[in-house]
């Protein structure tokens, strides 16, 4: 476990980097910075290397690993249902966690230059009944899953992972900022119906993910350079 008092989070923009980092034990806690306009990508290591500063001098403490914020057009949604039958007894997190990790392992063996970044539970369906989440206690005769992976070329992921390594900080965690910002929106309208999020063609109804897809890119991989699209 990490002994950090601050967590840090990269956003890899088309054009430009920003940068966060909050105390675990105190979230009013947080420092920000970003970079200048990135007309080409041959300056991210001044730019990040004077993010990376800023925030060690903020904070004083140094950042040995990131989670790092990205979209990609080589990004990857992929819905799949899996089942299982049940003679009445009752359903158990282990038997949920089952079919999760064989949906997994049917994606990972699929697209095998793809690793998973998010995986969303749209939907429980217990004996034909449609659930959001799992009742508790409940016995069943059978249950499906409805599970959408988001998924990023293992290429991109490599490509960060060494770029940060430069830095001497490992990525903890690769996150899709389309999602995750998607999600901090939907949490702060004053909506209850429908929501579409046209740029990054996201569309929610009430919690429930209906669609997703990147339009457009934050980086790809061309030969060893990191290029926008």
């Amino acid at each position: 476990m990490s002994n950090k008092n601050f967590q840090t989070y990269f956003d890899c923009g088309y054009s430009k980097i920003r940068a966060g980092t909050f105390d675990c034990n105190d979230d009013k806690k947080a420092f920000f910075s970003e970079s200048k306009f990135l007309s080409h990508h041959l300056d991210l290591n001044v730019e990040i290397q004077k993010i990376i500063t800023s925030l060690e001098k903020n904070t004083n403490e140094y950042i040995n690993e990131v989670n790092l914020m990205i979209d990609s057009p080589f990004m990857k949604s992929v819905g799949i249902s899996v089942s299982k039958n049940f003679d009445g007894s009752e359903l158990k997190q282990e038997d949920i966690q089952f079919l999760i990790q064989e949906a997994k392992q049917q994606i990972l063996k699929y697209y095998k230059d793809k690793n998973i970044v998010h995986i969303i539970i749209d939907n429980y369906k217990i004996d034909n009944i449609e659930y959001t989440v799992i009742p508790n206690e409940i016995k069943c005769n059978s249950i499906s899953i409805d599970i959408l992976f988001i998924c990023l070329p293992k290429a991109i992921i490599e490509y960060f992972k060494s770029f940060f390594l430069k830095f001497n900080i490992s990525v903890n965690q690769i996150i899709c900022s389309s999602y995750a910002k998607s999600i901090n929106y939907k949490d702060n309208l004053p909506l209850d119906e429908n929501i579409s999020f046209i740029d990054i063609q996201v569309s929610f109804s009430s919690d429930v993910l209906l669609f997703f897809k990147i339009v457009s890119a934050t980086f790809c991989i061309e030969g060893n350079e990191a290029l926008s699209k």
